[in-house]
């Protein structure tokens, strides 16, 4: 039997790739990373091991993702949501708009040849497409953020692999926001929390993807602003491990309760140093293989 394909954002988790912090995460430099501030190890190390047992309570099978050389630098390897996709066909290799994370992609495929889920189509040359400007609202509609990490080329690329598929892409021109280093994806505005339920900054949202959810029958939460950009925008960024079951980082009350009021059950832990100082949250953590 097939076990692999995530063509939706909000189905159980059956098996998910993630990969540990680097042993030296924090003494790199934070400029260079476009980190917020400085590192402290043990709270990275802390806040991704209580991050983990959720994932593994909820019974998903976790993989761990090796890279060719631990020693090299490549920090934002543990945001395995980025560099590829998987369909229910097989694996699209992504092109990281950001120049320090080119080589996760190598990674990404050797990981797919190892247990021989098909390569079926890569972004190339001077195209990008990052996993987080990526967005199902259902099994055959993907929504693409143009962004500073997602240009044209790549969106183009992804549409061509895609209507062999019978699959839908539909681009999204995203605000521009903060500067061009800072990472601001299409999932920096929205996360899908149930097939019908999303929750938005309404402020960033696209007026076409308004119509587009709306026209989806997809309800929107709208985030407290004022909690959204104290978060550095990673409050929005949540997890369905499956419909109205969520992962999310705590600290942000009034989200809290407007997800609860929705009925969602609701999985926090801690993301004050590995999520909000590193720019990427729970989706980020995470690139589902097996959705079902």
């Amino acid at each position: 039997m097939k076990n692999f394909g995530a063509q939706n954002m909000v189905s159980s988790i059956k098996k998910v790739l993630m990969k540990k912090p680097q042993t030296f995460m924090s003494k790199v430099d934070p400029q260079k990373w476009n980190y917020i501030a400085p590192l402290d190890q043990h709270l990275i190390n802390e806040n991704y091991n209580d991050f983990y047992k959720i994932i593994k309570n909820s019974g998903a099978e976790i993989v761990e993702l090796g890279l060719e050389d631990e020693n090299e630098e490549l920090c934002d390897s543990i945001f395995t949501h980025d560099p590829s996709l998987v369909l229910n066909e097989g694996a699209i290799i992504l092109n990281m708009g950001k120049q320090l994370r080119k080589k996760e992609t190598l990674a990404h495929k050797k990981f797919y040849d190892s247990i021989n889920i098909p390569i079926i189509g890569s972004i190339i040359n001077d195209g990008t497409v990052e996993g987080g400007d990526c967005l199902w609202i259902n099994n055959t509609t993907l929504l693409v953020g143009e962004s500073y990490r997602t240009n044209k080329s790549g969106i183009d690329q992804l549409h061509e692999i895609l209507k062999l598929l019978n699959i839908q892409l539909i681009p999204i021109q995203l605000h521009k926001y903060n500067n061009k280093g800072s990472c601001f994806h299409l999932m920096s505005v929205i996360s899908m929390l149930d097939h019908d339920l999303a929750i938005v900054c309404e402020k960033l949202l696209p007026f076409d993807l308004k119509n587009i959810l709306k026209n989806n029958g997809i309800e929107l939460i709208k985030i407290p602003e004022d909690e959204y950009f104290k978060s550095n925008t990673l409050a929005v960024n949540v997890l369905a491990l499956s419909p109205r079951n969520l992962v999310t980082i705590e600290g942000y009350p009034e989200t809290l309760d407007l997800l609860s009021k929705a009925e969602c059950k609701l999985n926090l832990f801690s993301g004050s140093e590995l999520c909000i100082k590193a720019e990427g949250g729970p989706t980020c953590l995470t690139r589902p293989i097996w959705r079902n």
